[in-house]
């Protein structure tokens, strides 16, 4: 009987390769784009063994050219599992992606650089023009309808500024992310003349909640503290309460 079983998943395995060497990835992305809210992929070539799409974009955020190939040793833990690339000219970096046996999408060794304005503008209350470098890490998360859940990680700018329209140096700034419930959170925090520190929160609904304080150094221009004084809320200690919240 065990012969038997283990004969018949080594057939199971061999023609779920088969399927992946010959499955054409133009037909599995149009699949994941109906199964996954805000995900577009385009110019999609290869196969879903080993692929390339010129162009992925999730919700507004493009992520540029993206490849993929197949990892098969992942199948003996009942997992289907990818290595993904990313290699365009605003996001570069790599993670692993796949579909567990319950059919839950997971996310696993995240690793990626990738230019700040695009995310930052996401919540930014105003479109803002900035220096420096991201780097995201996260261990590993799951996808519930396009949403990230149980993710621990984190997103480090070094040596960030903000460019237009106003000029500000704010050091290193670091943004701790986490899943709490359903929603993902994130603590922010600097080493900068200028401090940040704040909350950020957003929900499977896109709803998102803003919250940071802003206390301007010795160093800090003039004409960010008058900006400061006009829409921001004075706080106690000389720091400004920026609020925004919204739906993305």
């Amino acid at each position: 009987m065990r012969t038997s079983w283990r004969l018949l998943t080594a057939g199971l395995l061999v023609y779920l390769l088969f399927l992946l060497l010959n499955f054409p990835a133009q037909r599995g992305a149009r699949f994941l784009q109906q199964q996954v809210d805000g995900l577009a992929l385009q110019t999609v070539t290869g196969t879903l063994f080993s692929g390339r799409a010129g162009r992925l974009q999730i919700q507004e955020i493009v992520l540029g050219p993206v490849s993929w190939s197949f990892r098969p040793v992942a199948l003996l833990t009942g997992r289907l599992e990818y290595h993904l690339d990313f290699s365009g000219p605003l996001i570069k970096g790599g993670a692993y992606a796949g579909v567990g046996l319950s059919g839950t999408v997971f996310g696993r060794e995240l690793d990626m650089a990738l230019q700040p304005d695009p995310l930052i503008n996401q919540f930014s209350p105003l479109r803002v023009e900035t220096a420096g470098a991201f780097r995201v890490r996260a261990e590993r998360f799951q996808l519930v309808d396009g949403f990230p859940q149980e993710l621990r990680g984190q997103v480090d700018w070094t040596d960030a500024s903000i460019v237009d329209p106003v000029s500000l140096e704010l050091g290193d700034v670091a943004l701790v992310l986490n899943s709490e419930g359903e929603a993902l959170t994130g603590q922010i925090s600097n080493n900068g003349e200028t401090g940040l520190a704040g909350d950020i929160s957003l929900t499977p609904t896109r709803d998102y909640r803003l919250e940071l304080i802003l206390a301007p150094g010795p160093d800090t221009p003039a004409e960010i503290v008058d900006m400061l004084e006009g829409f921001a809320e004075a706080r106690p200690g000389g720091g400004y309460r920026i609020s925004d919240a919204g739906r993305l």
